[in-house]
């Protein structure tokens, strides 16, 4: 595999849950350290609640950790102001959340271009989005709004917009949510050649199916990893 390109390091993040008798903190995620190489696909999995969204989040630059650091290409996230942050995660990180986050108002294609516009990107970027919308199954909707679409194909809209920049990392929660097999397929075999072509990817999954396609699985429980850590 190639260099560390983002790495977290001692991350913690803590809570307060209400019980009956008193709020008490709980640690989502507990002293975690998780390195990600270019060209290499890593799936994290556990149980709901393990800990694996908050992670990805601070990994992400979305949620600012309690203790740690997390650094991209050796720069600390979490030292940068909020626009600087904003930036760099813009151009360097693609984030593939959980939910259906587009925008209503735009086509499927100016969904897509979207991240693109807001770099000020020009070079190739519709002949981008047409190969993206090819792979993932999804041309025939180029012109249609969200509101037209199902579950599964928003997901693929998502991915399809997280990758239009060709970012260094891309973080994927629960990609393949909504998806037949088909499309599982289509969205897994997209984000295992975005990594052959140097991208680091962590793919936040539960499902086993879709694990098959990484070269590491990492596996968390009760907010640590406790198994496929590298030395």
């Amino acid at each position: 595999m190639g260099d560390v390109v983002l790495q977290g390091a001692g991350l913690r993040k803590s809570f307060f849950r209400a019980g009956r008798d008193a709020a008490r903190r709980f640690d989502a995620v507990a002293d975690v350290s998780v390195a990600l190489r270019s060209g290499e696909m890593c799936a994290l999995m556990g149980r709901s609640g393990s800990g694996k969204s908050t992670l990805l989040n601070m990994l992400a630059g979305l949620l600012t950790p309690d203790e740690g650091t997390v650094s991209l290409s050796g720069q600390d996230l979490y030292a940068l102001s909020d626009e600087a942050l904003s930036r760099l995660r813009n151009q360097a990180i693609g984030v593939i959340p959980q939910g259906h986050t587009a925008l209503h108002s735009l086509t499927v294609f100016e969904n897509v271009e979207l991240p693109c516009h807001m770099h000020g990107e020009t070079t190739d970027v519709h002949d981008r989005v047409d190969s993206l919308l090819e792979k993932l199954g999804i041309a025939e909707l180029s012109n249609a709004y969200p509101s037209e679409l199902s579950g599964g194909e928003l997901r693929r809209v998502a991915i399809a917009r997280a990758l239009v920049v060709e970012p260094q990392v891309i973080l994927a929660d629960e990609p393949t949510s909504d998806l037949d097999d088909e499309n599982t397929e289509l969205v897994m075999n997209a984000l295992r050649a975005a990594s052959r072509e140097g991208r680091a990817v962590l793919l936040v999954t539960h499902e086993q199916a879709a694990a098959t396609y990484a070269d590491r699985v990492m596996r968390m429980d009760a907010g640590r990893i406790v198994e496929g850590v590298e030395a």
